[in-house]
């Protein structure tokens, strides 16, 4: 996760330090006219993607004070970007079917972190681990779309490409994260990453 967050991360830092030379064509009307929107969201977003990858490591748990400094940065960051991606979803590229694709995408994020934050004030670690690995899952889309967004243009020209990708950025993340959750979180927990500290 972190070998493909880090230059995802770094490319969402250049939309805020470089700006429109980075803005893919079609989409740079819509950045330009809305950098409250999308710069919010690109680093905060990048940040949110370097913490969260490196937050399930054994090694940084263990040292809880730095685990939970970096956590309260990762619910900050996915707070900010959640807001303004349901804010930037609302004038996303492609009509409503898109709208409603990163629209979700930025309200899940909202209520999966905040889930995962409350356990963790009550103590509840598992709940805590369970709703982390699916915000994750859904901050990671900011790789998945970066990896499809090409191909999917490629073959179905740029306007079909990115409404696809508004629902296939994240929806298979969400079930893998859901797989390992069924599959492996209780019986066989997977070391260093959701084993009980």
């Amino acid at each position: 996760m972190v070998f493909f967050s880090v230059p995802i991360a770094l490319y969402a830092f250049a939309y805020v330090i470089v700006g429109k030379p980075m803005y893919p064509p079609d989409l740079a009307a819509s950045f330009l006219s809305r950098p409250w929107g999308i710069n919010p969201h690109a680093l905060f977003g990048g940040i949110g993607l370097l913490i969260g990858g490196v937050q399930f490591h054994r090694s940084l748990r263990r040292r809880l004070r730095l685990h939970r400094l970096l956590g309260r940065i990762y619910v900050i960051s996915c707070l900010v970007t959640g807001v303004a991606g349901i804010y930037m979803a609302a004038y996303s590229y492609g009509g409503w079917f898109t709208h409603l694709g990163f629209g979700t995408l930025g309200a899940l994020l909202l209520v999966t972190t905040a889930v995962a934050f409350v356990a963790i004030r009550r103590g509840d670690v598992e709940t805590h681990r369970r709703w982390m690995l699916r915000s994750y899952a859904l901050m990671f889309a900011a790789v998945t779309l970066r990896l499809q967004l090409p191909l999917l243009a490629s073959s179905f020209g740029f306007a079909d490409g990115y409404r696809v990708v508004s629902w296939s950025c994240w929806v298979p993340n969400v079930l893998v994260a859901e797989t390992i959750l069924y599959f492996w979180f209780r019986k066989t927990p997977i070391p260093g990453v959701l084993e009980t500290a």
